[in-house]
């Protein structure tokens, strides 16, 4: 694991990456806070910040918001400040490539994000299909 120390995460989140249809293999959230470094690293100008711990993530400069990342059970938790849209298609992508270039495509899962409006947390669905369009994450991607 990345470091010994558990962190215990007080709930709040607005995106669940759900893993229980199959599993959530040990080292994939370690993977994902991985690529979630890279990702600050070549984006950030100045002073990323980070906070890693065993089983919880913490991101400043994260297209420019605070991103929390949580393993939870069979689950990764998001948490972030801003445009929970960026940051759900992100994370989405990178479990795509991990999931192809690691998993052979058999791991399966789903992604719930919260509904601001009614509080629920609502299947996520590709129809953000513009927000992925403007992020531009294939020469990231590409380069790993």
């Amino acid at each position: 694991s990345l470091l010994l120390d558990d962190y215990a995460s007080d709930d709040t989140f607005n995106c669940i990456f759900n893993f229980s249809e199959t599993f959530l293999p040990h080292g994939m959230f370690q993977r994902l806070v991985c690529l979630c470094v890279e990702y600050v690293s070549r984006e950030s100008v100045t002073n990323a910040s980070f906070i890693i711990r065993k089983n919880f993530a913490q991101f400043e400069r994260f297209r420019g918001q605070s991103v929390e990342l949580s393993e939870q059970n069979q689950m990764i938790t998001l948490n972030t400040s801003g445009n929970t849209s960026d940051i759900i298609a992100i994370i989405q992508s990178m479990l795509s490539k991990t999931n192809n270039n690691v998993m052979n495509g058999r791991l399966k899962w789903r992604t719930l994000a919260l509904d601001e409006s009614t509080g629920r947390f609502e299947l996520w669905q590709e129809k953000l299909q513009a927000v992925n369009n403007n992020l531009n994450l294939d020469s990231f991607l590409n380069c790993l």
